[in-house]
């Protein structure tokens, strides 16, 4: 599927770029109405596969549809006098949604800063409808919101928000914030009723924090960082505390060539899952970080791994799966860190994060899955210097003082490149692989590596990388 651009309704629209999903969300303010005007938002899902997006002025069947749609949603809003009751607007939506046709389906409807419950056609495009958690990403509406407040309403409107954010909170915090604001559309971000239940055994740290020493890098852009300040690094394993416990944790990171091993070899009769499955022996994985991954359902079942691990799809084919039997999920996000360069674009890239707790040892771990930009050894359009310290400086703001940290994944970049060089100086390097000169890594807070082995491909044109740590 291709990746557009256009404007919406005279701001740029929050588009994601997936190969199998894109999403755009826009304001009606474009209908004219001013009793309307920045207060009813209509997010589309569209399936690639049903055929192009098109922009809503767009002159074609589907955008006059769409258009028709629109004008018959506010008109039948209109008909209502004075403030219209949620469930008013509700039976409204549903009678719409009755004529929807093609790929598109309303997804979320805000009227006048009233929430409403959200209501899904039954295109079959949309899943996990019922998922009670979830983080936001980027391209969603929500995602926007939590950087805004993130990046400036804590910073200029301090009262505007509660007295537990500070600018330090992680984006988990900012998201549950959100979350209570029934004009902010948020989610729940998962694990918020335990980091927030104040009988819950779990006791919520600080986070780490990220000292800078004042420079920046690929400044005016928008993926400008700040460099982390003297001395600041990474490096201090929780268990080297006093009368820590110590927890073995073992680790997979796998790009799965996903468009030809299961685009083109329709899978390969299963090789990938099947090598999981073999390495599972004798201990199985405590959580797996994939890239260029658009099926984590489909790796799992190969391996015979269905049931066994909970499994978070992130943006920009990233997936990343826990063992439930031996973690609990306290958060989860995402966020972008850099991009590709023009000669190589296939758009921004991200890191994907999940904070889980032990459920025997109650220790805690940060695991950050990341897909580095190309072209390989450059660090993209940001620079490698910038993109390792956009990776730094998300999980300082998501780890929290006593966790152990693993960040894994293809960097798509080598041990020569600014990139692992500069992770290299606050991170300890546990194990490298070899694929493409060694771009696929894995970084720690802690340098106790209990073993270590390359996998094979499994039939992608990565290799499979396991490390089991002491943390």
């Amino acid at each position: 599927s291709s990746c557009f651009e256009q404007k919406l309704f005279e701001k740029p629209s929050a588009v994601a770029c997936d190969r199998t999903r894109q999403m755009a969300c826009g304001n009606m303010a474009e209908l004219g109405d001013s009793a309307f005007d920045n207060g009813l938002l209509v997010c589309m899902v569209v399936d690639p596969e049903a055929g192009s997006p098109q922009s809503p002025g767009a002159d074609s069947d589907a955008g006059a549809s769409l258009r028709h749609r629109r004008h018959r949603l506010l008109a039948g809003g209109l008909t209502l006098a004075g403030l219209v009751a949620c469930g008013a607007l509700a039976a409204l939506v549903a009678s719409s949604e009755a004529e929807l046709e093609g790929p598109s389906s309303i997804t979320a409807v805000r009227l006048l800063g009233a929430a409403v419950p959200r209501r899904l056609a039954s295109s079959g495009n949309v899943q996990n409808v019922g998922v009670e958690c979830k983080a936001a990403v980027p391209g969603d509406q929500c995602h926007e919101q939590v950087q805004w407040v993130m990046q400036h309403g804590i910073r200029e409107h301090r009262d505007w928000y509660p007295a537990r954010l500070t600018e330090t909170s992680s984006f988990a915090d900012f998201q549950l914030a959100l979350h209570d604001d029934p004009v902010a559309l948020c989610p729940r971000p998962c694990g918020a009723q335990e980091q927030t239940d104040p009988e819950n055994s779990i006791v919520l740290q600080p986070s780490v924090g990220y000292d800078t020493s004042g420079r920046v890098v690929s400044q005016g852009m928008w993926c400008s960082a700040p460099e982390p300040a003297q001395g600041w690094a990474l490096n201090g394993c929780p268990m080297d505390a006093a009368g820590a416990v110590a927890t073995e944790v073992k680790i997979l990171t796998y790009n799965l060539f996903w468009w030809n091993l299961f685009g083109v070899r329709q899978g390969n009769g299963g090789s990938a899952g099947r090598l999981i499955a073999e390495a599972s022996a004798p201990a199985k994985f405590d959580v797996m970080g994939f890239q260029e991954c658009e099926g984590i359902a489909k790796v799992m079942e190969d391996g015979g791994l269905i049931g066994e691990y909970g499994a978070l799809v992130g943006p920009h084919a990233m997936c990343v799966a826990f063992r439930k039997a031996r973690w609990t999920l306290l958060s989860d996000g995402a966020q972008d860190v850099g991009e590709d360069r023009n000669d190589q674009w296939y758009g921004t890239r991200a890191v994907m994060w999940i904070r889980l707790q032990n459920k025997v040892t109650n220790s805690t771990l940060l695991f950050v899955n990341h897909h580095g930009p190309l072209p390989v050894g450059t660090g993209g359009r940001c620079g490698g210097e910038a993109t390792a310290y956009n990776v730094l400086k998300i999980i300082a703001r998501e780890a929290r003082i006593g966790d152990a940290v693993v960040l894994a994944g293809d960097f798509n970049a080598g041990p020569e490149s600014q990139t692992l060089q500069h992770l290299d100086s606050r991170m300890n390097t546990v194990y490298s692989g070899s694929s493409f000169g060694g771009v696929d890594n894995v970084f720690s807070n802690c340098a106790s590596v209990v073993g270590s082995r390359n996998l094979g491909s499994g039939g992608s044109d990565h290799d499979a990388l396991e490390v089991t740590l002491r943390i």
